[in-house]
């Protein structure tokens, strides 16, 4: 139902695959998100599945063939397959923009990272600190409990003694039967010596008096009745992988995703709308300590402004991310109406359809401006939609376009 067409595969028959998943992927949760809201009465959570569906559509999906780059090991320019999305809306259960964010994610905690001046006695160390099963518990509560123990903790004399700097993530997961949910936090950071032991009765008491504080009673499934946390030295080799961890593998644990896009699908119907709410404007990466400096225009602040103004497309290879066209004034929304809220609105007044038909509209506009910036970006690059629009770069020959098209389409290349 979603494929180009039988010849068209053969062109990159996995990364047509690769998208085509992502595509059934997003349908999949975007149906799920809009049969909870429509049960739950929620216009707003309604307006997100229809921008979310909407952007998986054939026009919208989009492969590329010699997406270059230059590697900054080598210096040498490379080339590789990718696929992506022209619309990518700003929701924690669309897929794309999980992935958008963890590119963007990656940049932020390597700038983060540097901003840290580590004194002696001190290193870098990455730490998950978890939370207990939380049965009884929906999303909002669990979700507090975590958010509000750790506001706890950063706050104690503890952690500004012990903790120089560095990046925070959170991640959930769905547990058993997908009856519950189960969180935890990553920290990356410069840190002193640290005692498992402490680190966990002082986490334990963060979780035990934030609960208290909600009116409800931690239950710790484990022997001591402590919490489990993990804690491993970032090395540039790994010898033992239960105590140490690479830089590279410890920043993708933390910017990976709050959340599978495969688990959002399976989330219980009763707390979907619920997720999507408390997790949508929320960065994916937080910084504490000396990472937090702001001041001055350093060259760190312009390229953490720089991260927060561009898309990206997906890397087929490796999910690797690459930026795509940045967003113009005129796309700028922060003093208008957002999308989702005129979509609210416009559901709210009974006026669905009409809704969905103007989402059209500016998803079409944008994916024209979109098709443009990539084609100025990416000039050695072929692009094709999952409908079977093809365009290029301004440096493919008309030989090599040609070739590609009839390589897409035979002989009907010819009337395209």
């Amino acid at each position: 139902m979603y494929r180009l067409n039988d010849n068209a595969e053969k062109v990159k028959p996995n990364l047509f695959e690769r998208a085509q998943y992502g595509q059934d992927l997003t349908l999949e949760i975007s149906n799920a998100l809009s049969f909870a809201a429509i049960g739950e009465n929620d216009a707003e959570s309604e307006a997100v599945a229809d921008l979310i569906e909407e952007s998986a559509n054939d026009e919208n999906i989009f492969v590329a063939e010699d997406i270059d780059f230059i590697d900054k090991k080598t210096g040498k320019r490379e080339f590789i397959d990718a696929y992506g999305s022209l619309n990518v809306v700003s929701s924690r259960c669309n897929p794309a923009y999980l992935k958008t964010s963890s590119g963007r994610g990656r940049k932020r905690t390597k700038i983060a990272l540097a901003m840290v001046k580590p004194q002696s006695g001190e290193k870098l160390r990455f730490i998950v600190l978890t939370q207990p099963d939380m049965f009884g518990f929906d999303f909002v509560g669990g979700y507090g409990l975590l958010s509000g123990a750790m506001v706890r903790l950063k706050g104690l004399p503890y952690f500004k003694k012990n903790f120089r700097g560095g990046v925070t993530s959170d991640e959930f997961t769905l547990g058993a039967e997908n009856t519950h949910f189960h969180f935890h936090t990553n920290i990356l950071g410069y840190t002193k010596w640290i005692d498992f032991d402490e680190l966990r009765r002082v986490w334990t008491d963060c979780l035990r008096k934030t609960a208290r504080d909600m009116g409800r009673e931690l239950k710790v499934n484990t022997k001591d009745g402590l919490v489990n946390i993990y804690i491993k030295d970032v090395k540039p080799k790994v010898r033992d992988s239960s105590k140490e961890i690479t830089l590279d593998d410890a920043i993708t644990e933390c910017v990976k995703y709050v959340v599978k896009g495969s688990d959002f699908a399976k989330i219980p119907t009763e707390f979907i709308c619920q997720v999507e709410k408390t997790l949508y404007g929320k960065r994916l990466v937080e910084t504490f300590g000396e990472a937090n400096k702001r001041k001055g225009k350093t060259k760190a602040n312009n390229e953490r402004q720089y991260l927060d103004k561009n898309d990206t497309i997906q890397d087929s290879s490796n999910t690797a991310l690459l930026r795509s066209a940045p967003k113009t004034v005129a796309n700028d929304t922060r003093k208008r109406e957002t999308l989702r809220q005129m979509g609210a609105r416009m559901i709210r007044a009974g006026r669905r359809e009409e809704w969905k038909a103007l989402i059209r509209r500016i998803f079409a506009k944008r994916a024209e401006f979109r098709k443009i910036k990539l084609a100025q970006r990416y000039k050695y690059a072929i692009f094709c939609t999952l409908a079977g629009e093809i365009w290029r770069g301004a440096c493919v020959s008309d030989e090599r376009f040609y070739e590609y098209k009839v390589a897409a389409y035979g002989d009907s290349a010819f009337a395209y």
